[in-house]
């Protein structure tokens, strides 16, 4: 897979997770003080899942790979889902 395929990938999933993580931490910065202990720690959680896929997108445009980084692509869906499970749980508490 050349470098140009691979950026074709990785800029739609570096943009989605932009809007994800952009949000989240400058909301938990923002409502830092309005909230108890457990929803800023699930906030932190969010915060950094969101970080770990942001990465992961990058990864997929900066690493060469032979063939379709289908584990890298399948990780930031899961940390999608992981996101929005904690977000599930926070809005709960």
């Amino acid at each position: 897979m050349n470098a140009g395929t691979r950026w074709k990938l990785a800029v739609p999933l570096i943009g989605l997770s932009l809007l994800m993580t952009v949000p989240a931490v400058w909301g938990t910065w923002v409502f830092w003080s309005e909230f108890g202990n457990t929803y800023r720690a699930l906030s932190i959680v969010i915060c950094l899942v969101l970080l770990a896929k942001l990465g992961l997108a990058v990864s997929i445009g900066v690493r060469p790979a032979p063939d379709v980084p289908w584990l890298r692509v399948g990780l930031i869906a899961l940390a999608f889902l992981l996101a929005c499970g904690v977000a599930a749980v926070r809005r709960s508490v």
